[in-house]
């Protein structure tokens, strides 16, 4: 489209060029450089014969035009790198690189603090990387110096966030972050109540999208210790479960059917939730859907929302526009998220390491951390708005000084169980390590990896104190 682009505008300032000397050179026999001479003139200086032919005189009155209108993108592009440096110089400003259909919306969004990225890094000290993979990587690598030290959001399909090595190299994946923002914004904590924490989730549809989702389900659908959701997939690769292979220690079960969904309708009139993930014929299959179960309602990860707009039983389908919430600079960037996670692991260093809880120490304490550990901070801080919904449904003060022990206690069990899922979907296992500390990071064992009633009071009371430091940040 770039290419495209910039090709018509060279056509555009050529056409009065190529009328011009043609009109001259061939109908009125003037020599080829003296018709090419004559016709570039037009585009300074007025034309004061009569024009010989329709040609010439079509070259006459577009030539300036063409002057001005170069005249006016010359201006423009002055403008904006004016623009940007004047921009780039502010300490929040974000600079946005990529393919105009993703740049420009998120150049709108961010207003004054966005700065359109080039083909070398621009001055600011936060960088969206949206190209491809592959062209994200290569470009990173390539500015690797003029990135040191300033904070780089790339976009990354195939790279786990939390493998991403470097305190200011953030690898965003827009699934990932579609599947936290829709269990966020469909709390289901009331739904699981009302059925005695005992529900089903369909899932029609897998791959990219259905991992994440699946994967941070498990992290923020924690609602009661007795809880069983089961997880039933259509059309997935049960791969899943191979690679993520310690998920037998979760109490939720996951199930992949082998047999299409048409196969399992009771099953289906039973569930809690159906959430459409497939991307391809939506419409096709929504209408079989409506017809074939009584579900009140259907979650869909939507395409596109225009055919939806237009079919018989519209009012039962939920859209869920994924990839517009995914590319929000605020949800790419998750400022608030990565502060209280920070503020969790500075709790830590303070409690048992006597580590001073100042502003200074917030992200030195954070820079020393490994990203497995770093990411582990990182979802327990996402789960705290799960919390503070629970909290809300329950008429619980969010409070911890106002609320009952029970609920703290209550919240305190949920926190590690989050945390138990988090390390086995890094497959990791109960086990007592031959270092004797807590955990040996090489071999993935960890002896605090058991429920919660098997735990000393000492662990039960850093799962307290982390409950405790997130309701203290999120209070006025």
């Amino acid at each position: 489209m770039k290419q495209t682009n910039k090709l018509l505008k060279y056509l555009v300032f050529l056409a009065p060029l190529l009328c011009g000397t043609i009109g001259f050179c061939v109908f009125e026999h003037e020599s080829l450089l003296n018709s090419v001479f004559t016709t570039i003139t037009m585009y300074v200086l007025n034309y004061g014969d009569t024009p010989p032919n329709f040609l010439v005189e079509t070259a006459r009155w577009t030539a300036p035009l063409v002057s001005a209108y170069s005249v006016l993108l010359a201006a423009s592009a002055l403008r904006e790198r004016l623009k940007n440096r004047i921009r780039s110089r502010r300490a929040d400003a974000v600079a946005v690189y990529g393919p105009e259909e993703y740049r420009i919306p998120m150049l709108h969004a961010l207003g004054s603090l966005g700065v359109a990225g080039g083909g070398t890094p621009a001055g600011t000290r936060r960088h969206i990387l949206l190209w491809e993979e592959s062209e994200n990587l290569r470009f990173y690598d390539q500015n690797r110096e003029d990135f040191a030290g300033k904070n780089v959001y790339l976009k990354c399909r195939s790279i786990p966030t939390q493998a991403a090595a470097g305190v200011n190299l953030h690898v965003f994946c827009p699934e990932e972050t579609a599947a936290r923002l829709f269990w966020k914004g469909n709390c289901l904590y009331e739904e699981s109540c009302a059925c005695g924490h005992q529900m089903q989730i369909i899932l029609i549809g897998f791959g990219k999208l259905g991992s994440e989702l699946l994967t941070s389900a498990l992290q923020n659908n924690i609602f009661s210790p007795d809880q069983r959701i089961e997880y039933h997939i259509f059309g997935g690769d049960p791969s899943y479960l191979k690679i993520h292979h310690m998920l037998d220690k979760v109490q939720d079960p996951i199930l992949f059917h082998e047999e299409p969904w048409q196969d399992c309708l009771p099953l289906l009139e039973e569930a809690e939730r159906i959430i459409v993930l497939q991307q391809g014929a939506q419409t096709e299959l929504l209408s079989q859907l409506l017809l074939a179960v009584t579900t009140p309602m259907i979650d869909l990860f939507c395409v596109n929302e225009t055919g939806i707009d237009i079919m018989d039983g519209k009012e039962r389908i939920r859209c869920f526009p994924w990839r517009e919430l995914a590319y929000r600079p605020e949800n790419i960037l998750s400022e608030e998220l990565y502060r209280l996670a920070k503020a969790v692991n500075l709790r830590y260093t303070h409690l048992y390491a006597g580590v001073p809880e100042t502003e200074e120490n917030l992200n030195a304490e954070w820079e020393k951390l490994d990203t497995f550990t770093r990411y582990s901070n990182i979802s327990s801080a996402d789960y705290h708005e799960i919390r503070l919904k629970m909290l809300k449904a329950m008429g619980e003060p969010d409070d911890p000084d106002c609320m009952t022990d029970g609920c703290m206690e209550l919240l305190a069990e949920l926190e590690h169980m989050r945390w138990c899922r988090y390390h086995w979907l890094n497959n990791w296992t109960c086990g007592i390590p031959e270092n004797g500390k807590n955990k040996d990071t090489a071999r993935r064992i960890h002896i605090d990896l058991k429920p919660y009633d098997r735990l000393p009071d000492k662990e039960k009371q850093k799962d307290r104190d982390t409950v405790r430091l997130l309701l203290e940040l999120d209070m006025p």
